[in-house]
């Protein structure tokens, strides 16, 4: 636990130094709101069938979507940003001369941007409620806080794979950004999945965002439970289960690769 909260120490420090990014991410989740609510206000009557599972209205339907899309984001990203920042800084090759495993390193180098990318959901609902009178009082706490975890645990694994892409070939890999971009076309962020072709309806299914958003969706703002939402539920612990055992391996085997050929310290 010592070297967790020193990574998560390390990690506030370095934000620390650029005192503006909290308020350009705040000031983005105002801008977005408010750009959607309008929006919504617009689109909200003549797409109330689409709507009618989540309630009818298209705000609180859109806002949970680019909430999760953040936490995606921050789990396809992270590990490679700070893996990034040992090569420059020339800290990655000393740490992993220590005798630290590398999946505490892994885990305990993402803790902190995924504590500021809850903080961020947590926004998203808060300034909703107050500001644009989003009801949270339905909301299943425990539900909600589940499905948040299974899509970390969902998604994390793509990230460490393209840490370890970063390791061998110096860059992430492309495969997570194109997968961020499918996952908000296909996954539902703007629009639900049922206005989608019936081919494109049957790809979203394979996509874990698409599991992961519908259950959050459900839990916000229609207080399922995780009984009722078994289904994404079961789809997100398959994908964590698969993918989280094999994305570490390759990354250590990522990591023995740049040992041997001595690029640890090389970007």
């Amino acid at each position: 636990m010592g070297k967790v909260w020193a990574f998560f120490v390390r990690d506030f420090l370095w934000e620390l130094s650029y005192p503006l990014v909290p308020l350009w991410r705040w000031g983005g989740i105002v801008f977005r709101l408010v750009t959607f609510y309008f929006l919504g206000v617009l689109i909200s009557p003549g797409a109330s069938s689409y709507l009618a599972p989540y309630g009818g209205y298209y705000f609180p339907f859109v806002v949970l979507g680019l909430a999760l899309a953040s936490f995606q984001e921050v789990a396809l990203t992270s590990v490679s940003e700070s893996i990034s920042y040992g090569m420059h800084t020339g800290t990655l090759e000393i740490m992993l001369a220590t005798p630290t495993s590398l999946s505490t390193i892994v885990f305990s180098s993402v803790l902190y941007q995924f504590s500021i990318a809850a903080l961020e959901i947590l926004l998203y609902l808060a300034f909703g409620a107050w500001f644009f009178n989003l009801s949270l009082a339905q909301a299943n706490i425990p539900a909600t806080a589940a499905f948040l975890l299974l899509a970390l645990l969902a998604h994390l694994p793509l990230g460490i794979i393209s840490a370890g892409f970063l390791l061998i070939f110096k860059r992430g890999s492309p495969i997570t950004v194109l997968f961020g971009h499918f996952s908000a076309l296909l996954g539902g962020v703007y629009f639900p999945v049922q206005v989608l072709p019936g081919w494109l309806q049957s790809l979203s299914f394979f996509i874990p965002f698409t599991h992961a958003l519908e259950g959050l969706r459900q839990a916000v703002i229609n207080g399922k439970g995780l009984l009722e939402l078994k289904t994404p539920a079961a789809v997100l612990c398959i994908l964590a289960a698969v993918l989280m055992p094999l994305s570490l391996a390759f990354f250590a085997w990522a990591v023995r690769q740049a040992k041997r050929l001595g690029t640890l310290s090389q970007y």
